[in-house]
């Protein structure tokens, strides 16, 4: 059994690397909580909560008055488990699995990228796009250079650090579209990129990254009619305001009995309400409109209404205040027509977690790794099918994701 131990301890260690080198958002991911799962063994369903940075107004002059401490607590709970199990006969188990080229390559490389193209899936489609409320960029029209300034811009303005961990994730056709945008600068590192590379792996404080994992976002139907904003779609009147608080707006206008918002569509109060994002440093209106993420898809009624549930909370003062001011009843809104997501962030805006899983007990082999380097555990488990005369070979990863969107921008086009 010996013998088993360190061949399966062999196997485990060149698995982790190949899933490791496939991953993109978990690599890039906020990685601080890990020290609370390293000496532990855990299971999906169980959840840690962090806290968010403070922020405090301050004032001016020698009369002060305490400050309510206000803090954000979120949770990030272990809701995944991805595993790959394989058998192998009598006649398989004649190679040797640890030191097989054939078997290393063949068949633990697509096990690994499997086990993280799930995770990325996890992280990016089904949680990170659609959680994502900023915006830059046109529906319709294509990523250029410009547009990566304006989310550069954008972000710093919001307060987003800029402290060498911005990224950039884009589906591979926006990156064939900002490469041909490119390949004239007279700049030899973009240059060479977008030439020989098809790609910039650095570019306007990003690091830049091609992935599969974010999906096209296929807006509702919202309101028929009128002339929006190009790349646009009216999205109904409020009926709720003056919102001052909250996670709801109210709306009339809508197509009546139809899915009038998805999952992940981004709205915007018209700029001619005077409602607008807010700079967390100075507290002053930015000329972006106020925008929300729509959290969950929205039907309306018969007669063209619906409530909306939509992230960020509403606040209108204090440290926390995120929009200039109350939405005014009569507002108009506006629906982003459907587009491809980039998401340009800091890796604030991912907390990532994969800790080491409760091993199975009893006529199993079961060898944990968690790595210091890579911050996350992975496990390999061998057992036995005696009545056919077969082994089990099963690796498992579980972990958790939570979403910062504050800390995150997403690119249209």
């Amino acid at each position: 059994m010996a013998n088993v131990f360190q061949e399966t301890r062999y196997v485990l260690d060149d698995v982790f690397v190949r899933f490791w080198n496939s991953l993109s958002f978990a690599r890039t991911a906020n990685r601080n909580l890990e020290g609370d799962f390293k000496d532990l063994r855990f299971a999906t369903g169980q959840t840690i909560n962090y806290r968010l940075e403070e922020r405090f107004l301050a004032g001016e002059g020698a009369t002060a008055t305490s400050e309510a401490v206000v803090q954000v607590i979120r949770p990030l709970t272990i809701s995944k488990q991805f595993r790959t199990m394989v058998e192998y006969t009598g006649f398989n188990l004649t190679f040797d699995r640890a030191r097989d080229e054939p078997y290393l390559e063949m068949a633990n490389a697509p096990r690994a990228k499997r086990l993280a193209n799930l995770v990325e899936k996890f992280i990016a489609t089904d949680n990170f796009q659609k959680q994502t409320y900023q915006a830059v960029g046109t529906p319709g029209v294509p990523v250029d250079f410009n547009t990566i300034l304006q989310a550069d811009s954008y972000m710093t303005e919001l307060a987003i650090p800029e402290d060498g961990k911005r990224y950039c994730g884009c589906p591979p056709r926006v990156v064939a579209s900002l490469s041909n945008d490119l390949y004239n600068v007279f700049n030899n590192t973009v240059n060479t990129g977008a030439l020989i590379d098809g790609f910039i792996g650095h570019l306007s404080g990003f690091d830049f990254f091609k992935t599969n994992f974010l999906q096209r976002q296929v807006a509702g139907a919202g309101q028929a009619g009128g002339s929006p904003p190009a790349g646009t779609k009216l999205a109904g009147t409020v009926t709720n305001g003056p919102i001052s608080s909250g996670n709801t707006i109210s709306l009339t206008g809508l197509v009546a009995s139809t899915v009038v918002f998805e999952e992940g569509d981004i709205i915007y109060v018209d700029p001619a309400d005077g409602v607008f994002m807010v700079n967390p440093l100075t507290y002053e209106p930015l000329e972006q409109a106020a925008q929300f993420v729509v959290t969950s898809q929205v039907i309306s009624s018969g007669g063209g209404t619906a409530d909306v549930p939509v992230n960020p909370t509403i606040v209108v003062s204090g440290a926390r205040q995120n929009i200039s001011a109350a939405i005014p009843n009569g507002a108009q809104m506006f629906l982003y027509d459907s587009h491809n997501v980039s998401l340009a962030y800091h890796t604030q805006a991912l907390v990532f977690a994969a800790p080491p899983i409760k091993e199975l007990k009893g006529g199993v082999e079961a060898v944990t790794r968690y790595s210091d380097l890579y911050k996350l555990a992975m496990t390999y488990s061998l057992g036995a099918d005696i009545r056919n005369y077969e082994q089990l070979d099963r690796i498992d990863v579980i972990c958790g994701v939570a979403i910062n969107p504050e800390f995150a921008v997403r690119i249209m086009s």
